[in-house]
């Protein structure tokens, strides 16, 4: 809202060409679009006034010297009880480059109830409005002039908005300018910590988003203290196929029954016929020293990698 009417927020190409990267397994060094205060590329401009551009997620540390993807840093979140006091993030904190990561939602692993057990993922997102879904955009993009007026704002589905900071590289091999951005994470919410302990920084309001964007009015201070774990998020489990980075499509955001049996892959399937016949060899033996019983072992390494849907992992950078 600016004065008596919406305005849209203005779209801006990245200062290297890179465009955004839509995924339903969005990870770091990807580039997604990200709002920020117009006043940080024009000195003029109203603070209210608004930029949408891409940025590669996961800040680059300014020192860095080699390829932006090559800094060997986690950098993807960082956690706000540290932000203050990080040499890597409290220099953008205090030239107020602070950020609103736009997506649908996020990814969150639950752990399992018993050792050895799978990771589930859940997606977290806003609450959508009645007969519309971020993840379904069948449900609305036929009617984008119907849900957007500059006297109501926009009326179709909510996309989250977290908060974040962003900062600003200059390639010492060929000057080119590249922005990245983290994403701020604390203490999840009790309505989220019995899914995962920690969760992005989440602007419920569009007071929240104005206050965290104005860098000219709300101090830095004042405007880390008015982050709070939200609790008004929804959710429901995904797949585990999201566990897998390389894995992309619509089916990783659809909501799955966790009572069903989950489908065996072709190997899953092979493995099972497997070992429900026994192989000759250990038949044999089982005849010849029938207490000696076989063993069975199979281990599952969860690669988790850090969602448009983000996936957010609690492993930042403590410079």
């Amino acid at each position: 809202m600016k004065s008596d009417c919406y305005t849209q927020a203005e779209w801006r190409e990245s200062s290297n060409g890179k465009e955004c990267n839509p995924s339903t397994n969005f990870v770091p060094t990807f580039y997604g679009p990200v709002m920020i205060s117009k006043k940080h590329l024009d000195p003029n401009a109203d603070p209210d006034d608004r930029v949408l551009t891409p940025m590669m997620w996961g800040i680059i540390p300014r020192w860095h010297k080699g390829p932006p993807t090559q800094h060997k840093i986690s950098t993807n979140n960082c956690r706000i009880e540290r932000i203050t006091e990080s040499r890597l993030y409290k220099d953008p904190l205090n030239k107020g480059r602070r950020c609103v990561v736009l997506c649908e939602g996020f990814y969150e692993w639950k752990k399992p109830k018993s050792k050895g057990g799978i990771k589930q993922p859940y997606i977290i997102y806003f609450p959508q409005p009645e007969g519309q879904s971020m993840f379904e955009s069948e449900t609305w993009t036929d009617r984008l002039d119907e849900l957007w007026s500059k006297e109501d704002g926009w009326k179709g589905p909510k996309p989250l908005t977290m908060a974040g900071l962003f900062d600003i590289w200059k390639s010492p091999e060929d000057d080119s300018i590249i922005y990245s951005y983290s994403i701020i994470t604390m203490d999840s919410s009790s309505a989220f910590a019995w899914i995962h302990e920690r969760m992005p920084a989440i602007l419920e309001t569009e007071d929240d988003v104005r206050d965290w964007l104005d860098y000219t009015r709300v101090p830095a201070e004042q405007a880390l203290a008015k982050l709070k774990a939200s609790s008004i998020l929804t959710f429901h489990p995904v797949s585990t196929d999201v566990n897998n980075a390389k894995n992309k499509g619509n089916h990783l955001t659809k909501p799955i029954d966790l009572n069903k049996p989950k489908k065996l892959s072709g190997s899953g399937k092979f493995m099972t016929n497997w070992l429900s016949q026994g192989s000759p060899v250990k038949a044999e033996k089982s005849e010849s020293s029938p207490k000696e019983g076989v063993k069975r072992h199979s281990s599952t390494k969860d690669l988790v990698q850090g969602t448009s849907a983000k996936k957010v992992k609690e492993d930042e950078a403590t410079n």
